[in-house]
């Protein structure tokens, strides 16, 4: 029950402090005393996007019947999704990180750490 409660605590805390520093960074003023211009919505709904898909990749929604795509094909789908939040994206340039990422994810997180959960997509490996 003890902890429990310090979870909920802490988790509240962390939930202030959040609300904090949003409300600080809102309110911040630039260098030269203007205030900070509009909201960059095309990136935010990209990066936001991207995470989102990330996570739906990764595990599968057995509730609408989607399978896990697994960790390679979700690092990809991220990266370029994310990528294209940038004004001058280039398929190439995303492509070669997108390697990159899966491939060091993969040493990192199945080979060195022995983590514990899906690769490939499940129709691939069954």
């Amino acid at each position: 029950m003890a902890v429990v409660m310090s979870v909920t605590v802490t988790s509240r805390i962390i939930k202030l402090i959040g609300v904090i520093i949003t409300i600080k960074a809102l309110l911040a003023k630039t260098a030269d005393g203007d205030k900070i211009g509009t909201w960059a919505w095309r990136p935010l709904g990209y990066i936001i996007g991207a995470n989102f898909v990330f996570g739906l990749l990764l595990a599968g929604m057995r509730s609408i019947s989607l399978p896990a795509f697994g960790l390679i094909i979700a690092i990809y789908a991220l990266t370029f999704i994310a990528s294209m939040a940038q004004a001058n994206w280039k398929f190439l340039r995303t492509f070669y990180l997108a390697t990159t990422l899966a491939v060091g994810s993969y040493l990192v997180f199945v080979m060195a750490l022995a983590l514990q959960f899906p690769v490939w997509p499940d129709f691939i490996t069954g």
